[in-house]
């Protein structure tokens, strides 16, 4: 008989199949939390970043829902979504999924280093531009206007870049930025974000405040793990990011 192998590609689909699976008999119910990340890469034999694939393909289908500070939720209805879900709209979902996390990591690691490079060329002549975004970012994060913050957002990353006084910085920076305009990417925002609109930006608002504080001070060990924080906390449960 033929058997085949898992294979890295295939590793977050036998996490969503299981997790589908759990949801189907019951095991995992509407509205519960879901385990953390290191749990079900103990549970499921596959490592971290599988897991982290999958429960974002899971959220991109509606399946998982992140609440801000409290983790992955199983989604409250679901529309028979868990049960329903055709092959070729899982692979799309996962392919979508190992694509934004593949993007955050990256992100993740590029603007680490981007705001330590700004700390430590920072002029103080930028300062009004920063504030002036985070007072904007402050406003839409209270008002709900998720369209707008996403705009801020980027031009406040973008802003980072320039701060650096590196052209290639500038462009890589753009380059990424770009990238998000893409419509898996948008989708993958949304569904990661909108359930809990509000918490989230003010959440993310004080983030962006605080790396800019770090690198007004000239500190960029402190700005880099900041930046660090901001990215890997969008694919995790809120439990310790380091492997």
């Amino acid at each position: 008989m033929p058997i085949e192998k898992l294979t890295d590609t295939n590793k977050p689909r036998f996490v969503v199949d299981q997790i589908l699976s759990s949801i189907r008999d019951g095991s995992l119910k509407p509205g519960e939390r879901m385990p953390s990340e290191a749990k079900l890469a103990e549970l499921t034999g596959v490592g971290r970043t599988s897991v982290r694939e999958a429960l974002a393909a899971l959220r991109l289908m509606g399946v998982v829902e992140t609440r801000v500070g409290s983790g992955s939720f199983v989604a409250a209805s679901m529309n028979g979504l868990a049960e329903d879900a055709a092959a070729n709209a899982i692979a799309e979902a996962i392919a979508a999924s190992t694509e934004a996390v593949q993007l955050q990591e990256a992100r993740a690691v590029f603007e680490s280093g981007l705001a330590r490079l700004a700390a430590e060329r920072w002029d103080d002549s930028r300062a009004e531009r920063f504030l002036g975004l985070l007072a904007d970012m402050d406003q839409a994060a209270e008002g709900e206007r998720y369209e707008h913050y996403i705009r801020l957002h980027r031009e406040f990353h973008l802003a980072l870049a320039k701060a650096t006084d590196n052209a290639i910085v500038e462009q890589t920076e753009q380059t990424f930025i770009d990238y998000m305009d893409h419509e898996g990417w948008k989708d993958m925002e949304r569904q990661s974000y909108l359930p809990n609109r509000r918490d989230y930006l003010r959440e993310s608002a004080q983030e962006h405040r605080a790396i800019f504080n770090a690198i007004q001070a000239s500190d960029g060990a402190l700005a880099s793990e900041l930046v660090h924080k901001h990215y890997v906390r969008h694919y995790t449960d809120g439990e310790d990011v380091d492997e």
